[in-house]
């Protein structure tokens, strides 16, 4: 699909409502606010839709005043916009706007996309989707200022680990130099991303820290967070994210899981690698999906029966379990 398809499309429209997935994260919450920004300089009508809560830290960002209820959407959009989002299905509840938008467009950076958009624009090249965004919203001719900057910093800093990760690439710098340019407080940006924790934040850390265990001689960490844990802790679901860099970090871990149980029996799980390995086969066996060095799925069962089917699958990478 080509940008200027899209581009295209934006421009006829008028209603337009933006969404992402579930559980959003730094680059979901960043992408959607910045492309509202853009098209209501655009002149056009424009909502972020909200289909779960968005995690306090992000609470910062720009455009706050865009976000609506899914209930509040009564009428047909004339474009829904999803990002940052692989399945359909991680829309949540959202998943009813599909049929009451005349057009979908879907923006993705998730080598497992499901391509469910009627226009889709997928480059898993890209760091993270903020990064599509971007050339999205340059394409339209709505001006670049130091909100919509600062939307885009914080989706790509998220989504590259503050530029740790290998996904980092010239494009990366390039576009978040621009960005500073505008004004973006970068050092501002990622204290508050990576340096700042609330109590409940750190005890859940403590606690997920403290269940770690090592496998496969040392190139598997497994974290545990039981509901009692979340409960005890205070924190809520976005108050895990990154938690499970620190069972990475690890020396000698390639593999590093995160479990959370959830309701229904089920467990949340994320995975993250190191070097070569590559974990979105993992996640796609288990009905999930991601990037090859981040990934995630939810099972079925008990935290007991979820570890044992993870690490069948782990174990036919790195053989005899020890």
């Amino acid at each position: 699909m080509m940008v200027s398809d899209i581009v295209r499309e934006l421009k006829k429209a008028q209603s337009i409502g933006v969404i992402t997935h579930i559980n959003p994260d730094g680059d979901a919450v960043g992408s959607v606010l910045a492309i509202a920004l853009a098209l209501k300089k655009l002149k056009k009508s424009a909502v972020v839709i909200k289909n779960d809560i968005i995690p306090d830290k992000y609470k910062f960002l720009p455009g706050q005043e865009l976000i609506t209820c899914i209930d509040d959407i009564t009428a047909a959009l004339d474009i829904l916009i999803v990002l940052d989002c692989g399945d359909a299905d991680r829309l949540g509840n959202g998943i009813c706007l599909l049929e009451k938008a005349k057009t979908v467009i879907n923006i993705d950076h998730h080598i497992s996309n499901t391509m469910f958009g009627n226009l889709n624009l997928v480059d898993t090249n890209a760091a993270a989707t903020a990064e599509i965004v971007y050339q999205v919203i340059k394409l339209t001719g709505a001006r670049l200022d130091m909100d919509i900057a600062t939307c885009l910093y914080t989706a790509i800093v998220a989504d590259t680990g503050c530029f740790r990760y290998d996904n980092t690439t010239q494009v990366t710098h390039t576009i978040c130099g621009e960005l500073i340019s505008l004004g973006v407080k970068s050092n501002r940006i990622i204290t508050r991303l990576f340096h700042e924790r609330t109590l409940p934040q750190l005890k859940i850390l403590g606690m997920a820290v403290n269940s770690l265990k090592i496998f496969h001689g040392g190139k598997t960490a497994v974290m545990m967070v039981t509901k009692d844990m979340m409960e005890d802790s205070g924190a809520a679901q976005g108050d895990l994210e990154n938690v499970i860099d620190f069972g990475r970090d690890v020396s000698g871990v390639e593999i590093a899981v995160l479990m959370k149980e959830v309701e229904d029996n089920s467990v949340r799980i994320g995975f993250r690698a190191k070097d070569d390995v590559d974990v979105s086969s993992i996640a796609r066996g288990f009905g999930g999906g991601g990037h090859k060095k981040a990934s995630g799925c939810t099972l079925k069962g008990s935290l007991s029966e979820a570890l044992e089917m993870v690490l069948g699958e782990i174990d036919k990478i790195f053989g005899v379990r020890q």
